[in-house]
């Protein structure tokens, strides 16, 4: 006898909560970039690394003195040890925090947990580069650009006609020209009058040191880099980028990126913290000045 089918069998559809699921590989809405600032000033992170103690860094600021002319049997004349002093405070601590329940990593067939934690080192790496550039934006000598985001040739030597009367070395290898992505964008345009003047690094044999870097070429000995920080805009008060010496601004990192975690009982999942304690300070003032500021048009 003929068995008949009452249209009760198991389908794809009517089972679907019993099929896995399978995690693929994660589609991050960001890139991994190191810090872009944070090789191009004095770093006292040393002073401070892996110490329970200390809040500030006393960094004293030491004048040129003028040469005496000796004298036949006269005695040397020694001058007072006159300094100033400015204090870097280790007064920043951000973190990130993430919490995993169990039924997410159970179910999911990559690590979780460090495709997240790629996220919190590039989160915490922008902020630190934000941070000290809060600082090198104060630059006390600006050079106002002819147009917004633009720069020209005359425009540039006028950047550096203020760096020399200001007695600033530019030419020792520890000046950096940090810009925005549109102003790097105009630099790099070959129709620019400044194109003329930038110096590729694999146009003199350097490779891809540049992509390793986040310096990709330079302008009259001076590194030039790009930061996604600073901003792009049209008024005055936007700083679209600086040129500054290595001395300009000081950094202090206490405690580098920690990543802990724990398993929460009440929360049946784990939690995940990555944080950053650090501090940042410009040292430029306006007896001491260490670079030029860019400021776009009003």
């Amino acid at each position: 006898m003929a068995t008949h089918y009452d249209g009760s069998a198991s389908t794809v559809t009517t089972e679907q909560y019993f099929i896995p699921e399978i995690w693929a590989d994660g589609i991050y809405k960001f890139f991994e970039r190191k810090s872009v600032f944070r090789g191009l000033v004095d770093d006292y992170s040393s002073l401070v690394r892996g110490k329970g103690y200390g809040d500030n860094i006393n960094i004293p600021e030491i004048a040129l003195a003028s040469a005496t002319a000796k004298s036949a049997g006269a005695d040397v004349a020694y001058d007072a040890t006159a300094s100033t002093t400015t204090q870097l405070s280790l007064n920043k601590h951000y973190y990130i925090g993430k919490l995993f329940e169990d039924i997410a990593l159970i179910q999911s067939e990559a690590d979780l947990v460090s495709k997240y934690t790629r996220m919190m080192g590039e989160a915490l790496a922008r902020q630190f580069d934000s941070d000290i550039w809060a600082e090198v934006d104060g630059l006390n000598d600006s050079q106002a650009l002819s147009a917004d985001d633009t720069l020209t040739a005359a425009v540039f030597e006028a950047a550096l006609a203020t760096l020399g009367e200001a007695d600033v070395p530019y030419m020792d290898g520890q000046c950096a020209m940090v810009v925005n992505p549109t102003l790097f964008a105009d630099i790099l345009n070959p129709s620019a009058g400044i194109a003329q003047y930038f110096i590729r690094n694999d146009a003199v044999g350097e490779g891809n040191r540049g992509l390793r870097s986040g310096m990709v070429g330079s302008l009259y000995g001076i590194d030039v880099y790009m930061s996604n920080v600073i901003t792009t805009g049209g008024n005055a008060s936007v700083i679209p980028g600086a040129i500054f010496h290595k001395s300009a601004a000081a950094v202090a990192v206490q405690q580098e990126v920690r990543v802990q975690s724990e398993y929460s009982i009440d929360a049946l999942g784990t939690k995940v913290v990555a944080d950053l304690v650090y501090g940042a300070k410009l040292i430029d003032d306006s007896d001491n000045k260490r670079g030029v500021k860019f400021t776009n048009v009003a």
